[in-house]
């Protein structure tokens, strides 16, 4: 009976251990986040035009070198470290999703590693992006959250800082990294994706209300962690144009050609009572190529939910 009594003793402390090992890994990844970074040297020949340049791009990169008054460090809050003279840290790539999508691919081809953006853990935060699959080698976060407060007044600092993501260094499927400034503390987590394929979710409305209430998510098989690519109660309930394609908040993600792409449709039969609720479940298996649909009736809607794959390059 002694020895019982023992081993129940034992577990709390094991249990004690593994909380201290994980406040104890946050604590080092927040404090990473904050290491003040120098930009690098543009890699140029090292002559007259070339280090004049250099500085150009070191002047450029000192705009975004701020102090923390929370945290009392100061750290560069964009990604600039690169040549500030070549390179626009405002403009938007212009590549969007599925362009390989009626490529021929190789055997010899290599997937690439991609990864999902699951969450902004914060208050009233509303996803957007990406628009395209990501490759994922380093990765640099830039974060600014402002408070609005009211018409007459500025935006209230809330949340403004780096955060880096190096695929090499993820050792779990799950990546949770923290950036603490200002007035907040705000927890991006992540899902890294290995020999990945972007698909890219559409979804037509072929019969019934012109505005879909409800909440469509996606996941994975081995990340089971909802991605919303649709909610009427948070986003708001948009009509559908001509086309009868549904706006989504989001529309691409990135799959593991090892799982497949779950997608949970969740459709209000009657819009003043969100207990009364049709649900339908989808799998796609991920191809390098092509498209693949469904036809399904959910709650009052008949639509066409179709993914279109593609490979990922740089």
């Amino acid at each position: 009976m002694a020895e019982q009594q023992e081993d129940i003793f034992d577990l709390p402390l094991f249990v004690e251990e593994e909380e201290e090992a994980a406040a104890a890994a946050k604590q080092r990844r927040r404090e990473e986040s904050l290491k003040p970074r120098r930009p690098r040297a543009p890699s140029f020949l090292d002559t007259p035009e070339m280090r004049e340049r250099s500085a150009r791009s070191g002047a450029l990169a000192a705009k975004y070198w701020e102090h923390d008054p929370k945290t009392g460090i100061s750290y560069y809050t964009r990604a600039c470290f690169c040549d500030l003279t070549t390179f626009d840290l405002d403009q938007e790539t212009q590549c969007g999703p599925m362009r390989f999508t009626d490529s021929i691919v190789g055997e010899d081809h290599r997937l690439t590693g991609s990864l999902n953006v699951l969450s902004l853990k914060n208050e009233n935060i509303i996803l957007t992006g990406p628009t395209r699959g990501i490759v994922f080698h380093d990765i640099f976060f830039e974060i600014n959250l402002k408070i609005k407060e009211n018409e007459e007044c500025n935006d209230k600092e809330f949340s403004k800082g780096l955060l880096e993501m190096k695929f090499h260094t993820c050792r779990s499927k799950i990546v949770n990294e923290t950036l603490e400034s200002r007035l907040s503390e705000v927890e991006l987590v992540s899902a890294c994706v290995k020999k990945a394929l972007e698909g890219t979710v559409e979804i037509t409305i072929l019969s019934g209300p012109k505005v879909f209430h409800g909440k469509i998510t996606a996941c994975t098989t081995d990340v089971p962690n909802d991605i919303v690519l649709y909610d009427s109660n948070v986003g708001g309930a948009t009509a559908v144009g001509d086309d009868r394609v549904m706006q989504l908040l989001r529309r691409v993600v990135a799959v593991s050609v090892n799982e497949m792409l779950i997608l949970n449709i969740h459709a209000h039969n009657n819009i003043h009572q969100n207990d009364n609720v049709s649900s339908c479940t989808l799998r796609f298996t991920p191809f390098t190529r092509g498209a693949d649909e469904y036809v399904i009736r959910c709650g009052l809607c008949k639509m066409q939910v179709k993914v279109v794959w593609s490979i990922l390059m740089d």
